[in-house]
Order: C-alpha cells, then structure tokens, then sequence
C-alpha cells in the first residue's frame, strides 16, 4: 500500500525518494488516474506505457505458465488402477 503511491502526491515527492517508486506499475496507474480524476493536477513523474508495458509483459508470462501446464498436466497423474 505505501510503495503504490496511494498515500501520498507524486509530484511531491523528492528525487530521491521517486527513485525509489519508479520500478512500481501501480504508482504509475495511480498517479496518471489523479492526473484524469483531478482538474489542476498534471502527472509529470509518471508514464502510462510503463504500467501498459508491465502489465502485458506480466500477462504473457502467466499465460505462457497456463499453456506449459495444459499441456504437461493430467488429472489422471493421481488415479489409481
């Protein structure tokens, strides 16, 4: 919750404290939503293809597991004859 950036302005933050939220995808989804949800707020430390980036990256990831799974798992591997 503290690392995603909900609990505080991106803008306001230190350079050397950003370094330290820049790795995380939610910071950036939270902080472009308050750029979109808030008139006077511009969001300059964010990017919203990074949180695109991860997110595609992170799904081709699981379905690449789901597909070596269906293919190398059986339910039948715990029956018994």
């Amino acid at each position: 919750m503290i690392a995603s950036g909900k609990m505080f302005v991106a803008n306001t933050l230190p350079g050397f404290m950003l370094a330290m939220f820049d790795w995380h995808p939610l910071f950036h989804a939270i902080d472009q939503s308050r750029g979109y949800a808030f008139l006077n707020y511009n969001p300059r430390n964010s990017d919203p293809m990074y949180t695109l980036w991860v997110s595609v990256v992170l799904i081709m990831i699981g379905l690449m597991g789901e597909f070596y799974t269906r293919k190398h798992a059986s339910a039948s591997w715990s029956a018994r004859r």
